[in-house]
């Protein structure tokens, strides 16, 4: 982000320059033209005063007219270009500003870690697992919503509209703040993805809101039997 920043500043400079040269030559190429024109004149006065031919010094001050000519002509073309190369560099300019703000002045919302295995809890036969999110960003979140399900089959996102999915209200979240969402999954099922007879995936989307909008993660995560911990197999953002 300081980059992105600097570079702004960098082009903003330069483009102040180049409009800086610009309104100069403007200023300075029509005195420049306008000086060389009374000096040919004042020299064809002197050339009449000394008794010289009046057509050579008419034909002087054309020539040296319909130079003046092509060279304004030319640095208009040369003003122009750099006025159109300005304007472009202004958009461009614009775009990246947009972007940043969009980027950097709003709150990133994800897990900082995998899921983890906390408690085994014998009065309800479930397991207790926990996961911690992370405002990555530096605005804070007004309100974050953790919704999870879980499925024996790999699910599809369609599966988080189901009236069955667990839903908590986590609250705001400041920059570089955790919390940890806590999941639940049946004992009996947890020992036949142990023990390799079934496969268990847990679907989890945190959404939270922000004073720019609203925002979205969600990550489906599959048992490993090899390893004892969930990895992830998909993510998305919202």
């Amino acid at each position: 982000m300081i980059q992105m920043s600097y570079a702004g500043k960098n082009q903003k400079a330069r483009i102040l320059f180049i409009l800086v040269c610009m309104t100069a030559a403007a200023a300075i190429i029509p005195i420049s033209f306008k000086f060389h024109i009374i000096l040919a004149q004042d020299s064809a006065h002197e050339n009449q005063t000394a008794g010289k031919d009046e057509g050579q010094s008419a034909m002087t001050i054309e020539s040296l007219e319909k130079y003046v000519a092509v060279v304004a002509g030319i640095a208009e073309i040369a003003i122009v270009f750099l006025l159109w190369k300005t304007v472009k560099d202004f958009a461009e300019l614009a775009k990246v500003s947009k972007l940043q703000t969009e980027i950097r002045f709003r709150p990133w919302i994800g897990p900082s870690g995998n899921i983890r295995h906390v408690r085994d809890d014998t009065e309800s036969n479930k397991k207790q697992y926990a996961i911690a999110i992370r405002n990555f960003g530096e605005v804070p979140s007004t309100a974050v919503t953790a919704i999870s399900i879980h499925s024996d089959t790999l699910p599809s996102r369609e599966l988080l509209k189901s009236p069955n999915i667990n839903k908590f209200d986590l609250g705001p979240l400041l920059p570089n703040m955790e919390k940890n969402y806590w999941i639940f999954l049946d004992s009996t099922l947890m020992q036949k993805a142990e023990q390799g007879t079934s496969d268990i995936y847990v679907v989890i989307y945190f959404s939270y809101k922000f004073p720019g909008g609203k925002s979205g993660y969600g990550m489906t995560s599959q048992y490993d039997k090899k390893s004892g911990i969930f990895i992830h197999r998909d993510m998305w953002l919202d």
